[in-house]
């Protein structure tokens, strides 16, 4: 079923706590043992675990804003969606990525992140500091 409103509310906010790229704003939304599994990368569990993970890959970008495409929620807090993430680099180029996760929240917050993505064309970016021609 379509998620309701409540949620899309929480998820955006979420994302604009980490645009502003402040891991003590986002960091809220983590419990202290919530899992985070990034694309084919092992999963990592802690909260500064993934506080870690998300500050060195954000660390690297001047913003990530996400745009919510379509999101479902089910039974016990599951909530799955499809997003774009635009990554702004610090050189000013910036890249789209869509991307699909299922999370779980418990009481406004994030116990598990399974996060489904392709972020091969950011690193290549990231990997190119002498291109100057922007992307999307």
């Amino acid at each position: 079923m379509r998620a309701s409103q409540k949620t899309i509310d929480l998820l955006t906010e979420y994302y604009e706590a980490m645009e502003t790229n402040q891991p003590e704003r986002y960091g809220q939304y983590y419990t202290d043992d919530m899992t985070l599994t990034f694309a084919p990368a092992p999963t990592i569990t802690g909260r500064e675990a993934a506080l870690t993970a998300m500050t060195g890959l954000l660390g690297r970008v001047r913003s990530l804003h996400h745009d919510l495409v379509n999101v479902w929620e089910e039974d016990h807090g599951v909530v799955i969606y499809e997003s774009l993430g635009v990554w702004q680099l610090l050189d000013g180029r910036s890249v789209t990525i869509k991307a699909c996760s299922v999370v779980t929240l418990d009481e406004g917050k994030f116990t598990e992140q399974r996060i489904y993505v392709d972020n091969s064309p950011l690193f290549a970016l990231l990997d190119d500091p002498v291109s100057t021609s922007p992307s999307s």
